[in-house]
C-alpha cells in the first residue's frame, strides 16, 4: 500500500551513524495527527526546516521519503 500525504515539518534533527548522514523528522498532518520518521539524508530535502510544507511518501504506513510539494 503506497501513499502520499501533505504535512508540515515540526522538528528536524540531523545526525550521523558511522559516517552516514541521517535525519529524524517530526511531522504534523492536517487531520491533527503526528508522525516521526528516521530516514537517510538522501530521502529528505537537504534544506528542510521546521514549518516547511512537505509531501510525505509512505509504504505500508511507514514513511519512506519526504519531498517538496510540486509547483
Amino acid at each position: 500500500m503506497l501513499g502520499a500525504r501533505d504535512a508540515v515539518v515540526a522538528e528536524v534533527q540531523r545526525y550521523e551513524i558511522h559516517g552516514s548522514a541521517h535525519v529524524r523528522v517530526a511531522l504534523a498532518f492536517p487531520d491533527r495527527t503526528f508522525a516521526q520518521a528516521q530516514l537517510g539524508a538522501e530521502s529528505v530535502p537537504a534544506d528542510i526546516e521546521p514549518g516547511d510544507r512537505v509531501v510525505v511518501r509512505s509504504a505500508m504506513n511507514v514513511v519512506v521519503a519526504i519531498e517538496r510539494p510540486a509547483g
